[in-house]
């Protein structure tokens, strides 16, 4: 998925479970956050030392360093269960890496975090939750299963995730195939409406766990209903204005009694960041770009960008801070997780 349901949709959710504009504002910036944390940041000038930042996404998909496969399974394709029927290929094969939606291990998950009651873990959570829905049939490691038919070096060099079949899996009104399917039409639509209620579903039901199931219902229908309706028309194109008059409807959406009644702001990437450091982020990203003579979505970064606390007293009252805490936390608290599974291969170099 992308912005348009990690912070737009996320907001409107979380703000029909019942947390307040800003409690949901922020579950929402961190859950978009974790797609933007790819930068590499040594922050200097507290009296503790240097801090470092642990990103949760790579940019790097053709060569993706040692210690960084590892955010994959937990931030982005968490595995499922290969035997789900969304699952079935006509090939008939299987691997216990693949993500499925709603999966056991997903549950699992957003439960530790919801347990720990930190509104910017609970957004990082999310992001990996709902991406089940999205990144189903994937795999978050290097593996020709992901390849789609196909010919040339895309097939061989983009199948980590769903980089072979590029943006089509994240766009919430596309419908497209996957031709390894037995049923290989896929409804992004109807892939985001199921997310968002089960999202829904897992937040209100944090939040007050005396719902009753017909009450959840009807709050579920009334959910997609809205969210259809701000999603429009099918854009199977990728067109700017479709882009963001849906945009124009989710904020729209969020001004109303049932999802908080307060205008919500669009997203600013580099927001939390450039608050928090004197240095802005937008120009170490423009240096590493320089650097590599690559284009933005391929950054293969090997040293920490430098930078200063603009407060150094109080840089861990900083939104940044607590969102990079909040994935440090999330990373070690699910790669337990993980290893209790006994997955094959989370011993594999990378990992």
């Amino acid at each position: 998925m992308d912005i348009e349901f990690h912070y737009y949709m996320t907001y409107l959710i979380a703000a029909r479970a019942g947390f307040t504009p800003p409690e949901a504002e922020v579950i929402a910036h961190a859950a978009q956050s974790v797609d933007d944390n790819h930068i590499k940041y040594r922050v200097k000038g507290a009296p503790r030392g240097d801090y470092l930042n642990y990103v949760s996404q790579t940019m790097d998909i053709l060569k993706p360093t040692k210690q960084l496969l590892r955010i994959y399974p937990i931030f982005h394709f968490i595995p499922g269960d290969p035997d789900a029927p969304s699952a079935r290929r006509k090939d008939g094969r299987k691997d216990g890496w693949v993500t499925t939606p709603n999966s056991k291990l997903a549950g699992k998950m957003i439960d530790d975090a919801l347990g720990s009651k930190n509104l910017y873990r609970i957004g990082v959570s999310a992001h990996g939750f709902v991406d089940t829905w999205a990144h189903q049939n994937f795999l978050g490691r290097r593996a020709p299963y992901n390849d789609l038919p196909g010919e040339g070096w895309a097939k061989t060099l983009l199948n980590v995730g769903h980089g072979s079949a590029g943006h089509l899996p994240d766009q919430p009104a596309l419908v497209w195939k996957d031709p390894r399917l037995v049923d290989e039409t896929v409804d992004n639509r109807a892939r985001f409406l199921d997310a968002a209620e089960a999202l829904f579903r897992k937040l209100a039901l944090h939040l007050d766990p005396q719902w009753s199931e017909a009450e959840l219902a009807a709050e579920c229908a009334a959910l997609r209903a809205d969210l259809d309706a701000d999603i429009g028309p099918a854009d199977q194109h990728g067109d700017k204005t479709l882009r963001a008059e849906r945009i124009a409807r989710y904020c729209a959406r969020a001004a109303t009694a049932p999802y908080g009644g307060r205008a919500l702001d669009e997203y600013t990437e580099y927001a939390w960041f450039n608050a928090a450091v004197n240095e802005e982020a937008a120009h170490f990203r423009q240096k590493c770009d320089e650097l590599l003579g690559l284009v933005d979505d391929y950054i293969d970064q090997t040293e920490a960008f430098e930078c200063t606390w603009r407060d150094p007293q109080a840089f861990d009252r900083t939104d940044w801070y607590r969102f990079v805490e909040a994935v440090k936390a999330h990373q070690n608290a699910c790669w337990d997780i993980l290893s209790r599974e006994n997955l094959d291969g989370l011993d594999a170099e990378g990992m």
